[in-house]
């Protein structure tokens, strides 16, 4: 209910159902698809004409999240993962693959954020946050490229942040992360122009998110993006002909905007 009263309010600014927007006969794999960005996004891809395989460590979300996207008449696989585990990122590829023979559109959203003051962060923190952020994309991005490159081309969108552009004395663990992310994704986009793959880092500002909020439990989200600003804008990118190349995009909510 919540993504199609969304979706009316801001059909005249991107409209999934017109010709430039459409992802019929894709197929799309979205991490971090039961909650947030992930799921916004899966929707939205969904809702423009993909079949999605959703991926999370949340079964039950997973389950909500695929009954919305059925309800749109799409097809939804959902793989329960524990990104941090890189077996089990293989064997999301693995079923992705085995569920809809193919994937045209890779997201990789899924991450953490755990804010320690420098002195204090733990070993532990650290290899979580590089092996969900950085080491999980890797993976399905090299267990996906050969399929992509014999299928004719693909879409790979890392979900990146302001903070990989900008950090903060709080938040190195999770800046280093995301200036990575950023870094490999220019050198995907750039490999990938001679085979029609096309890779884009998403570097949102703070967008409302339950992780977002267990960091800042005094910000307002009315004050922030949204999951589905950052839906919108992942949509366009994916929807972009091979002759386009969208390498990075950065989003920030504009204060003083109407509208």
């Amino acid at each position: 209910m919540r993504w199609t009263q969304r979706r009316r309010r801001l059909a005249h600014q991107v409209d999934p159902g017109s010709r430039q927007m459409r992802l019929d006969e894709k197929v799309a794999l979205v991490t971090g698809a039961g909650r947030g960005i992930g799921r916004a996004c899966a929707l939205a891809f969904a809702e423009a004409g993909a079949d999605i395989v959703v991926a999370a460590r949340t079964e039950e979300q997973l389950a909500d999240v695929c009954g919305d996207i059925e309800a749109l008449g799409r097809r939804c696989h959902a793989v329960p993962t524990d990104l941090a585990d890189g077996g089990q990122v293989q064997r999301l590829a693995d079923e992705a693959l085995a569920a809809f023979g193919c994937v045209d559109i890779l997201v990789n959203n899924a991450g953490v954020a755990i804010h320690h003051p420098v002195p204090d962060i733990p070993t532990d923190v650290w290899d979580l946050t590089m092996a969900v952020n950085v080491r999980a994309p890797f993976l399905l991005t090299r267990a996906l490229w050969t399929h992509m490159v014999e299928r004719g081309g693909g879409c790979i969108l890392n979900v990146a942040s302001v903070s990989g552009k900008r950090a903060g004395a709080g938040n190195a663990t999770y800046s280093a992360s995301k200036y990575a992310i950023i870094g490999f994704t220019e050198s995907l986009s750039k490999a990938g122009r001679e085979v029609n793959i096309r890779a884009c880092a998403v570097c949102p500002g703070p967008v409302a998110t339950v992780m977002r909020a267990g960091n800042n439990p005094s910000e307002n989200p009315a004050d922030i993006l949204t999951p589905e600003d950052l839906a919108e804008l992942a949509l366009f990118v994916a929807t972009r002909p091979p002759r386009v190349v969208l390498q990075e995009v950065v989003m920030e909510l504009n204060p003083s905007g109407t509208g």
